[in-house]
């Protein structure tokens, strides 16, 4: 039987936000579960995201994710630096 959450989720294209090739599962679910507030301008060549976005996401989740303004670069910046692993003292030198 097909799944149509997963069904997108082998298709591939270049993520601006990291600058290389990621699958859509990876765009569908990487905030948290939830997709990439950019998913819907990155796929939109591809498939009918917007239908697929509005047919697999609560009303709240749509907000969530598409209805809020979008974070501040540095904000964004500070943010994965923070995630980042602080290294060994080798790497510190």
């Amino acid at each position: 039987m097909l799944d149509v959450k997963t069904v997108f989720d082998t298709l591939e294209t270049r993520c601006p936000k990291l600058g290389g090739p990621v699958t859509f599962e990876y765009c569908r679910k990487v905030e948290d579960g939830l997709p990439c507030s950019k998913s819907l301008i990155c796929w939109e060549m591809m498939f009918p995201v917007e239908e697929y976005m509005a047919r697999v996401l609560t009303q709240e989740e749509w907000r969530e994710v598409f209805e809020q303004p979008p974070k501040a670069r540095l904000d964004v910046i500070l943010e994965v630096a923070a995630q980042a692993p602080e290294g060994t003292e080798k790497d510190r030198i």
